[in-house]
């Protein structure tokens, strides 16, 4: 007997739901009983037909574990059912059109799921973390699966995608870690599968991998574009082969791919997509195609086993965090077209030992090589007008340094903890030395040019000695001064003469 034949076990009066009438249609706001097990939604209450399951009306109903709906229902409002977490079973009406955000999510004992034919529209994180779904069965007239709608379903293995879909979440299925394959209806006019992957309905963009797949991926030839996050977390995926006509890596696209050791960008690609392998923590060398302007935010952040990359000379620039956290990365040619780095582009490269900036960058980004505690040769370009806050912080194997001929204003922490430092050279036209930016123990001392107008706090060990002319040394003298002396100065000069 099924639970749709037993209806009649279950206690079903109205008396059990908070409701509301809305163009002459009941919908269910709450179910009132604590503790319940089971529930029944009857076809009508008052007279008048039962439409529809309202916002959050059984949320966290913690002991329910069997529903009936009435088959008057058209539609299961958002978090309707979220976190049910002992719901095993639950019988949706043949009139059913829409299932709204989160209306399932974290009914983690939901098990199988067989939505009717009539739904039309799957709500963006209708199933996630339905931890024990293993099947769903999708009917023809679905056209639309909102972001994360089976997100996080880790039994989740398989599933077919009607010949009606038209609209498909990019997160979908995201963080669903036991998915091998996503299947297509041969009918449907919007996407096709290859090998268990999504791609566009005319096989040129790779959309989805996933996350379940393992081994090798040969990528087919007709793919052009490898979309947004199309491999995004796929960690099983040792190898990946990409097609010669490839010409785009959309963002993220193998970000988090952390068993991918071997990847080769084919030379028709034009464009990389921010963080487009972050986190390819096994990646150990790569070489970027000619044809590469700009290496984005974060490409290659935290690859801690990349060791090599060649870039090309069309690239003109290194963005924000772009080879951030390269652990392993121990040296890298600036091509002589560059022009600019973004923040944090090199930090945290422990293992860079050499660096030389080409002669188009006039400014060293903020934390730009911040903690590379290998590095020891800087060839700055003689270009650079500014060093930025902590630009080459905690550089503790850099031990002496010639300053670029145009810089104007080293900024604040700029040289901090580089505590092998101990001989800087400084440019005639230099003026403006900011807060502890030379706090580094082995500096014992320094000749300061002429044109120095303006020290921050501190910017030297206090045991630094200062060569320089009577103006500039009594600049430093002061800037040396602990910040109590400072405010007692400032408050001599504030004060008011006795009558």
């Amino acid at each position: 007997m099924t639970l749709q034949d037993n209806i009649s076990a279950f206690p079903n009066p109205a008396t059990d739901f908070e409701w509301s009438v809305e163009n002459d249609a009941v919908t269910i706001d709450k179910f009132l009983p604590e503790n319940a097990t089971s529930a029944v939604v009857p076809a009508e209450i008052d007279g008048r037909p039962v439409a529809k399951i309202g916002v959050r009306a059984f949320k966290n109903c913690a002991t329910l574990t069997q529903v009936v709906l009435s088959p008057t229902i058209r539609e299961i409002g958002d978090s309707a059912f979220s976190g049910c977490a002992a719901l095993t079973q639950i019988v949706l009406p043949q009139g059913l059109e829409r299932i709204g955000n989160r209306a399932f999510a974290e009914c983690s004992a939901l098990a199988e799921i067989a939505l009717p034919d009539g739904v039309k529209s799957i709500g963006e994180t209708a199933f996630s973390r339905c931890a024990a779904l293993a099947q769903v069965v999708l009917p023809p007239s679905v056209a639309d699966i909102g972001d994360g709608a089976f997100s996080r379903c880790d039994s989740l293995t398989q599933i077919e995608l009607p010949a009606s879909l038209a609209e498909l979440g990019e997160t979908a299925f995201f963080g669903s870690r036991s998915l091998t394959a996503l299947r297509v209806d041969a009918q449907n006019s919007s996407f096709r599968d290859f090998d268990g992957v999504l791609l566009s309905s005319d096989g040129k963009t790779l959309l989805r991998c996933p996350e379940g797949k393992t081994g090798e991926f040969v990528v087919p030839k007709s793919v052009k574009t490898i979309g947004d996050e199309a491999f995004f977390r796929c960690s099983r995926l040792t190898q990946i082969v990409l097609p010669d006509g490839l010409d785009k890596i959309g963002d993220a696209a193998f970000s988090q791919c952390s068993a991918l050791t071997q990847i080769e960008i084919p030379s028709k690609v034009k464009k990389l997509g921010a963080d487009a392998f972050l986190g390819c923590s096994s990646l150990t060398q790569l070489v970027i195609p000619p044809k590469i302007k700009a290496i984005p935010d974060r490409a290659f952040y935290r690859c801690s086993s990349l060791e090599r990359i060649e870039l090309p000379e069309s690239v003109e620039k290194i963005g924000r965090h772009a080879f951030g956290g390269c652990l392993s990365l121990t040296q890298l040619e600036l091509p002589p077209n560059v022009k600019s780095l973004g923040d944090r582009a090199f930090s945290g490269c422990q293992s860079l030992q050499r660096i030389a900036l080409p002669e188009r960058i006039d400014k060293i980004p903020e934390y730009a090589f911040f903690h590379c505690a290998d590095l020891a040769e800087i060839v700055f370009s003689p270009n650079v007008k500014e060093i930025k806050i902590g630009a080459f912080y905690g550089c503790l194997s850099l031990s002496q340094i010639e300053l670029p001929k145009a810089l104007i204003k080293i900024g604040e922490a700029a040289f901090e903890y580089c505590e092998s430092l101990s001989q800087v050279i400084f440019p005639e036209g230099l003026e403006k030395i900011c807060d502890s930016a030379f706090t580094c123990s082995a500096l014992k001392e320094v000749a300061l040019p002429d044109s120095v107008k303006w020290f921050g706090r501190r910017p030297f060990p206090k045991s630094t000695i200062c060569r320089a002319c009577p103006e500039v040394a009594r600049k430093f003298a002061n800037a040396q001064k602990p910040a109590w002396w400072e405010k007692m100065e400032a408050e001599k000069e504030n004060a008011t003469p006795e009558n």
